[in-house]
């Protein structure tokens, strides 16, 4: 048996690395599946783009995959904001949501959740970055997993980086220090000569590629719009294991990534650590939190003295102390 899975993919001026992706998608051996793609308000024609590969109209390159053409053409359904299909979805379709504004990871990704609980209701939703290629067995690997234990509730691949196909990003997703607000993923960085060819516990698995029941998503709850992006994937983790769940790594499943492709450095630097002051709020006990709190600031008046004295990077500086005091004044 194959349960259905619903893959959501968030573009926004990115249609080359989302082609690219649908394509290896396209090839994948698992039967059971639709893919939504929300469109966040992209101004490079993107939506047309993706209607034109949808008809074969356009071809996908890659040095992963040869293009075929007898997968297609695809069910293309273009939909604005709420809009409801009008009609039945055909397994394997592909819908594309229009928003009307850049509503980040954590908004955009409930965008396509929403649609999926309302209109597909499938067992499975994973969530899958566009710049990223899969290997034709990424989702059956990643179900087997899964279906295997009641309690896993969210699941990560190997994942590697796509332009040295043998080194490991992430072996599914990685551990949280608590004390020090600092996550580490797994493997990160290592050459692959098998030695994480095994299950392994996470503390998150990475939102890049992830894997979720949807029971999780309605015991749960969608992700915390607040985090925009960066954090949300752990954050929800957590949540997740709050109330019961394992996150889990399936080794067996592969992908790769375009790392470090998504966004500028002072957007990334504010966000992350505005949002890794939300996430302690949020997950850390008490005497934790505190001592967080005293490590993270002998960290941050550091760095922002080394940046604004040392370097000269006015704009560096502010991402810094703005992310740092927003973060403060965000709520539990």
């Amino acid at each position: 048996m194959n349960p259905q899975v619903v893959i959501i993919i968030l573009n926004w001026n990115g249609w080359e690395d989302t082609i690219e992706c649908l394509e290896s998608l396209y090839q994948n051996n698992y039967p059971n599946y639709h893919v939504v793609i929300v469109d966040n308000h992209s101004q490079d024609n993107s939506i047309e783009r993706i209607r034109q590969y949808s008809q074969s109209e356009l071809k996908a390159s890659s040095k992963f995959f040869n293009y075929r053409e007898n997968n297609k053409p695809l069910e293309f359904i273009h939909l604005k904001g709420t809009d409801s299909p009008a009609k039945k979805l055909p397994v394997k379709s592909l819908i594309l949501i229009e928003n009307k504004e850049n509503q980040g990871f954590a908004k955009g990704n409930n965008t396509g959740i929403k649609f999926t609980l309302k209109h597909l209701k499938p067992q499975y939703m994973l969530l899958l970055n566009n710049d990223t290629v899969v290997d034709s067995q990424f989702l059956t690997e990643l179900i087997k997993t899964a279906e295997s234990d009641d309690k896993v509730g969210l699941v990560g691949p190997k994942t590697y980086l796509y332009d040295d196909k043998n080194v490991i990003q992430a072996a599914g997703g990685g551990n949280i220090d608590l004390s020090r607000g600092e996550s580490h993923e797994v493997a990160f960085m290592l050459e692959d000569h098998g030695e994480f060819d095994k299950t392994i516990k996470l503390d998150y698995v990475g939102g890049s590629c992830l894997l979720i029941k949807r029971e999780v998503i309605e015991k749960v709850g969608l992700l915390d719009e607040r985090y925009f992006m960066y954090w949300e994937d752990v954050d929800w983790s957590f949540t997740a294991r709050e109330a019961g769940y394992k996150s889990i790594y399936s080794f067996k499943s592969k992908i790769w990534h375009k790392y470090g492709t998504s966004s500028e450095d002072y957007f990334k630097t504010y966000y992350h650590n505005r949002n890794r002051i939300l996430f302690e709020k949020k997950h850390a006990p008490p005497k934790v939190y505190k001592k967080f709190l005293r490590y993270y600031w002998t960290e941050i008046l550091r760095e922002s003295l080394y940046q604004l004295f040392y370097r000269r990077n006015w704009k560096m500086f502010k991402s810094l102390i703005k992310g740092s005091i927003d973060g403060m004044r965000l709520k539990k």
